[in-house]
């Protein structure tokens, strides 16, 4: 049996682990809950449950052979790691707990000499597969012989999770334009997960008005490049590197074009918080400063009015995709359907209801119960295995896929299980336990 972090991983999965645990420093550990198996850059489990010494924590795992890999890896200077409370090694060559970059030190817990048994009795064809969240399968009879049952409290959850979303886009239409609210939320979403904050600031830096009024008098031809130029060079990712200019998928003289606007202009650039590494290509966000620039510039009755016409048309998704796909440096159709979840629909609805839009606000609504489900990102599917166990569950609905999200934060990450609706399906129980957020004054449970 190879031993190295996958194995120690495993081993954390399962809790093969001996009944007393202590730390390098002689304190009790009693694991409440484990975390959750990331399988991504960043802490290895987040969201444990630990009592240290007679106190409890709430945060993140880190696994390592050797203590000594915590500054190997630069775990000491990276804010992903600053929410770790426990160091898991197979062996302390330090002698000392490491130090997160915010200066804590972290309990470190010796799992060699902390297993069930000799390591090679590690029954590792047992352990649970990739992001299981708990040692049972929430309802998995229920996924073989009615599926139907579990549609019903997904979709009902995705309508709760919108109803949030869409509070919060009104928090914002109280103390802005409505474009830049879209302008900003299309942002936010081009970010993806790692660069949404500088997405953000530069949105503001360079607010729409500013923006459109710059491209009102132009050609079309020459909208595109201006849009570009301001936001690149506010992001501060001009002049362009070759192999910017590579992955970008632009052509010389498009450059060309957009680094002579920038040098025209000169806009201030930002000092934003850009994280590149281990940022695919595709995700840069140079090029999604390049794809939110061509909705701008392709945008002739303004952004707002834009996204409002296509929503409005007979074959409203079609129109949307069409609109995010279509540019030099387009989205793919997954981010773009995305996008039409997560910003076009919470924001129409947001909006209908401070124009009072009726109207709007039923084709918000049309649209939300017409989406279809996509791929599903590994949380979505790391849930509904939680769910249903090895036989997979095919969601209906972008409605559905939302609900699963929604129950994980509210329900799975922070263990409220005898909330979930899915519990109460299983269990029998009445609808008595606290509502989920967003449900409706009046009612309980699920509905």
């Amino acid at each position: 049996m190879r031993l190295d972090e996958l194995l120690l991983a495993e081993i954390w999965q399962a809790q093969w682990l001996s009944g007393v645990l202590t730390t390098t420093e002689n304190r009790m550990v009693t694991v409440i809950f484990r975390g959750i198996w990331t399988h991504r850059r960043g802490p290895d489990f987040a969201g444990a449950l630990l009592d240290i010494g007679g106190k409890l924590h709430q945060g993140d795992i880190e696994l390592h052979l050797r203590a000594s890999d915590w500054y190997t890896h630069g775990h000491q200077d990276d804010p992903a790691y600053e929410t770790v409370v426990l160091h898991v090694v197979w062996a302390d060559d330090l002698g000392e707990p490491v130090r997160r970059r915010d200066g804590q030190s972290v309990h470190t817990l010796v799992l060699r000499d902390s297993l069930a048994g000799p390591l090679e009795l590690f029954p590792r064809q047992h352990v649970r597969p990739l992001g299981a969240l708990g040692f049972a399968y929430c309802a998995p009879h229920l996924a073989v012989d009615a599926p139907d049952q579990l549609h019903q409290p997904f979709e009902e959850a995705g309508d709760r999770r919108l109803r949030e979303k869409v509070a919060r886009v009104q928090a914002r239409l109280a103390g802005e334009p409505p474009a830049q609210t879209l302008y900003w939320m299309l942002a936010d979403a081009l970010g993806y997960h790692r660069n949404r904050e500088g997405m953000r600031l530069v949105a503001e830096a360079v607010p729409i008005a500013e923006l459109e009024v710059r491209l009102l008098s132009l050609s079309p031809e020459d909208r595109f490049p201006t849009a570009a130029g301001l936001l690149l060079g506010t992001a501060g990712f001009l002049p362009v590197s070759d192999r910017e200019r590579d992955f970008s998928g632009l052509r010389s003289d498009d450059w060309s074009r957009i680094e002579r606007v920038w040098r025209a202009t000169t806009p201030a650039a930002l000092r934003s918080p850009w994280r590149l590494d281990g940022v695919r290509p595709t995700n840069h966000p140079l090029r999604r400063l390049l794809s939110l620039a061509w909705l701008v510039a392709a945008s002739s009755d303004g952004l707002l009015g834009t996204c409002l016409a296509h929503l409005q048309s007979e074959q409203a998704r079609r129109r949307l995709l069409e609109w995010l796909t279509g540019g030099p440096v387009p989205l793919g159709r997954d981010r773009a359907q995305e996008i039409i979840v997560n910003v076009v629909v919470p924001f129409m609805l947001a909006y209908a209801e401070w124009t009072e839009d009726m109207a709007l606000a039923e084709r918000a609504a049309q649209l939300w119960a017409e989406l279809p489900a996509g791929r599903g990102n590994a949380l979505i599917q790391a849930t509904l295995e939680q769910v249903c166990g090895p036989r997979a569950l095919r969601l209906r609905s972008a409605r559905a896929e939302q609900g699963v999200l929604h129950l994980h934060w509210w329900g799975c990450r922070q263990r409220r299980c005898y909330e979930c609706p899915i519990a109460q399906l299983v269990t029998g129980t009445a609808a008595s336990e606290p509502a989920l957020p967003g449900t409706p004054e009046g009612r309980t449970g699920p509905s």
